[in-house]
């Protein structure tokens, strides 16, 4: 016959060697992911994205039309726009009558960059980061390899003061939704690693 304490002994072997089963050791358990290394890897993408800068639509010292503000190849109303926030000035053309050129500002020169096109060299206010996480979404993972999907809404470090001049918005629509919805507005980026830091694999877009 089993005793009350033969049967407990026998239940608690079989439950020691259950709990074994259910652990492989080829299977060590993955270190959690750092969210800083995720939002650090999504910054340093943002800070070349060239997301809020605008750009001039003429080249510096190509002569238009003294008329330009009625202009639409290249876009008049931008230039006006650019010349009334203080970035731009306007110089006529030596030995051209009826006709003048753009070059940079003074002021200008303090957001200048000669990265952004399609047209010309162009102005940055300051440039996005990350404000606050909304999801972190494993979208693949496997021994050596993870791709997280990350959610976020984004802020503007260093703006300049032109951010909000109401021509300069009017002008520069898809610049205007950038900086109108800081704080509002997701971003979503796909972000992999492999153990060695992680990149940034897609272009930013405003999440649905």
């Amino acid at each position: 016959m089993w005793t009350t304490k033969t049967l407990a002994l026998i239940a608690a072997l079989g439950a020691l060697g259950l709990a074994g089963c259910g652990k492989s050791g080829d299977e060590a358990p993955k270190a959690a992911v750092d969210q800083k290394e995720l939002i650090s890897s999504i910054n340093g993408y943002l800070s070349t994205a060239e997301k809020t800068c605008i750009p001039v639509p003429v080249r510096f010292g190509d002569p238009v039309d003294e008329k330009y503000e009625a202009l639409t190849e290249p876009n008049g109303a931008q230039l006006a726009a650019l010349v009334k926030a203080g970035l731009v000035k306007v110089a006529p053309v030596e030995g051209e009558a009826g006709k003048v050129q753009f070059n940079v500002t003074e002021e200008g020169t303090n957001y200048y960059t000669g990265l952004t096109e399609p047209a010309g060299p162009g102005f940055c206010s300051g440039t996005l980061e990350v404000d606050k996480v909304v999801e972190d979404k494993v979208a693949e993972q496997t021994a050596n390899y993870q791709r997280h999907t990350v959610t976020y809404t984004y802020k503007v470090a260093n703006p300049a003061g032109w951010q909000t001049n109401p021509d300069i918005l009017a002008q520069y629509p898809k610049f205007a939704e950038i900086v109108t919805k800081v704080g509002d507005a997701q971003l979503k980026n796909d972000v992999e690693g492999r153990g060695k830091g992680w990149n940034v694999v897609e272009t930013t877009q405003f999440a649905n």
